[in-house]
This record gives C-alpha cells, sequence and structure tokens, in this order.
C-alpha cells in the first residue's frame, strides 16, 4: 500500500477497515509511510502489517523517494502494489512496472485536487496531470475508484468502460454504527439545556472549508439558536490556528469547539442531532456515510458524487454559493428531525456494500483474480 503518511484521514481509515479485516493466511499487507509518528502505525504493526519508512517526496530531488520505493518493492517481491496517491500514482506505478510488480492497482479517491483556495491551476500543474494519468493507464493492471466522478477525474471516461476499470464504494465499520444503533451516550457534549449538536468530522483545512462554519456559527448565534458545531479532526498548524483565531475574534466559543483528532466518532455521532460536511470537494467521504450509518440528517454542500447518499430523505444538499444564512436555515430543520428508522439505514448499508467486511471482501477478491491472471508476469 502505497498511501502517503498513514495519518488521520478518511482514506486511511478506509485502508484500516482493509487491514484489519483481509484474511492474513491469504493476505500480508505492508505500508509505506513518511512521517515516523503517523496515527496508524501502532495498529498497523499490531496487526502484523509492515510500516515501512520512506524519504518524503521532494520534488526538487525526488531520486531518494524513488530509489527508496524502488529497493523497497524489489527486496520484498511483491505480488501487488497498490497507489492511493491520485496523478503522483503514475510515477509509483512506473516503479512498479520497473521493479517487476506483476500486479499494480491504483485508487481514484477524489474527483478534484486543487487546494481549496480557489487559485487557478497553473499550465505546469495541468500538463503534470495529463502526463501522470497516461502513465497511470500504461501502468496499472487495475484500476478502481471510489465514485463516478473520482474515476472520470483520474482516468478518463474511456477507462471507466474497460474491464480492468471497476467503481468500489467506501464502507463503514458496522460493529460501530449500526450495532450500537440504540446506545444512548453520556457526560462529554451531552444535549442539553436546549442546545442540541452539530458535527463535522474533516481535516482542518481549506479544502474542508471549516471557516465557513465559523460563518454559520455566527448566524446561528445572531438568531439566538442554541446550536452547537463540534469539529473533529486536526490539520497543519497553520490552517488550524486560521480556524481557531477567526473563531476567538468573533466571540463564538459557545458555537463552535475545534476538537482535534477523535478515536470515538461514532459516539459523537450518536452525541449529535445533525452532521455538516461543507467541503469544497470530496471523492466519496467516508465520514458522509458514517454519519448517514448513525441515522443522523445530514447538511452537505452539493460538491461531490451523490452515490454517497443513502436515498432515504437524510441528506439536503446545498450549494456553497448559498451562503451561511441558507445553511444556518438547513442546520435549523436538520437537528429538530428524527434519526433515520435502523432497518431502512441497514438495508441501504448491504445493498450498497458499505459494509468494511464487503469491501474488504471486493478487493481482496479483485487481488486474487489480478494475481491468477498475471501471476509473476512481468506484462
Amino acid at each position: 500500500m502505497v498511501a502517503g503518511s498513514m495519518n488521520v484521514g478518511g482514506l486511511e481509515n478506509q485502508l484500516m477497515h482493509l487491514a484489519r479485516n483481509a484474511d492474513k493466511e491469504k493476505f500480508q499487507i505492508d505500508f509505506t509511510s513518511d512521517m515516523p509518528g503517523a496515527f496508524f502505525r501502532e495498529e498497523i504493526e499490531s496487526l502484523g502489517c509492515k510500516f515501512i519508512l520512506i524519504p518524503p517526496m521532494n520534488w526538487k530531488n525526488p531520486k531518494p523517494y524513488c530509489n527508496a520505493l524502488l529497493q523497497i518493492m524489489k527486496e520484498g517481491q511483491y505480488d501487488i502494489v497498490h497507489s492511493h496517491e491520485l496523478f503522483h500514482s503514475g510515477i509509483t506505478l512506473y516503479i512498479a512496472k520497473k521493479a517487476g510488480v506483476p500486479c499494480r492497482f491504483v485508487h481514484a479517491h477524489n474527483w478534484c485536487d486543487d487546494d481549496g483556495t480557489d487559485r487557478k491551476r497553473g499550465t505546469v500543474r495541468s500538463a503534470y496531470n495529463a502526463i501522470m494519468r497516461k502513465m497511470i493507464n500504461k501502468y496499472s493492471t487495475v484500476q478502481i475508484a471510489c465514485s463516478t466522478w473520482a474515476g472520470k477525474f483520474l482516468y478518463g471516461e474511456k477507462k471507466q468502460r474497460s474491464q480492468s476499470y471497476h467503481l468500489v464504494f467506501n464502507s463503514v465499520d458496522t460493529n460501530k454504527f449500526l450495532d450500537c444503533y440504540e446506545n444512548v451516550e453520556g457526560e462529554e457534549f451531552c444535549e442539553n439545556d436546549g442546545w442540541k449538536n452539530v458535527l463535522n468530522v474533516a481535516r482542518i483545512s481549506a479544502v474542508k472549508n471549516q471557516t465557513f462554519l465559523v460563518d454559520i456559527a455566527e448566524e446561528l448565534r445572531r438568531r439566538n439558536k442554541k446550536i452547537l458545531i463540534l469539529c473533529a479532526g486536526n490539520g497543519d498548524d497553520c490552517d488550524v490556528e486560521t480556524v481557531r483565531r477567526k473563531i476567538l475574534d468573533r466571540n463564538l466559543g459557545e458555537y463552535i469547539k475545534l476538537l482535534g483528532t477523535r478515536k470515538d466518532i461514532d459516539v459523537l455521532m450518536r452525541k449529535s442531532s445533525a452532521f455538516v460536511l461543507p467541503s469544497k470537494y470530496e471523492g466519496m467521504p467516508l465520514v458522509m456515510i458514517e454519519a448517514q450509518a448513525s441515522g443522523l440528517p445530514c447538511v452537505s454542500a452539493d460538491t461531490y458524487s451523490p452515490e454517497v447518499d443513502f436515498g432515504i430523505g437524510t441528506v439536503t444538499w446545498l450549494s456553497l454559493e448559498s451562503g451561511a444564512s441558507v445553511w444556518a436555515d438547513a442546520l435549523e430543520k436538520a437537528v429538530m428531525k428524527e434519526r433515520a428508522p435502523k432497518a431502512e439505514v441497514a438495508k441501504v448499508v448491504q445493498e450498497k456494500r458499505f459494509d468494511s467486511k464487503m469491501f474488504t471482501q471486493t478487493l481482496c477478491n479483485l487481488y486474487q483474480e489480478d494475481y491468477h491472471l498475471r501471476g509473476s508476469i512481468n506484462d
């Protein structure tokens, strides 16, 4: 698995589902990382997987990174390399081909790659993406996408019609959500004195758009509505400080709180009355699946594939251009709704294969099929 740092994030959570559920007698799953203290390192190693440190990619001098990856793939004699690094996967797959890895998987997790600051993409970046797309399609043996939008963005429409392309939705650990559906959670952040919690789970960044949540919180305070927005997730110090400073400057500490990295997202969802996701783009947000698996009414930006919608009337889709007032209206309505019936939620999870064990089964079947097709043939 080549997937960045394996620190906290939706992609990383998804891959941990695979590491936990894969048949250990059939699969040895190892991870590369450029972060020694990555959040998932301890669990990865406890599962019998290798956590392999590599130098970070330096575009001014990519040689150390590329050489390290090539050496790891050769020495490990890997049957399969699975790359999750968007357009950068072109380089990873080329190295895997050079190392003689027969099965080369690539995974599209996003339909956009800007930084959320609305800066226009330059010609260099556009050329890079075009070259990497060609390399990805040339050197990969299997192409996977978490959504139709993500697949089109990374591979192009023509590749989506090929037999090597597969649409595999993200998934949730139903033990944490459906099995604990009726749990009543107490203590921290309990809703009382008329207050309602709205949860946001995302990395603190311009793309995830928590600054807009501060605008919504300010609108809710102006209306004197007792709605508290809880933001779970961390990010670069600069991004976190930007959001924190905006909260302090507007004296909104009673209406929006930054919780940092949390291991109890399922518990926080059961303590909340609604979920909100104003991201500027997403691939197939795992947190939206988790929120719907918790039965929560959701208010979301219309910036990613509607394939994530359970279709049971729990999601309100809004444009980010509609402004904080419209979003505040939607949150007011959302916190007054009842949670979705467990039976309806469970049915959708099964039908759309949103369960983590199903996700693991699908990927492992694809691994086996491609390996049986190619074996040790370097093609």
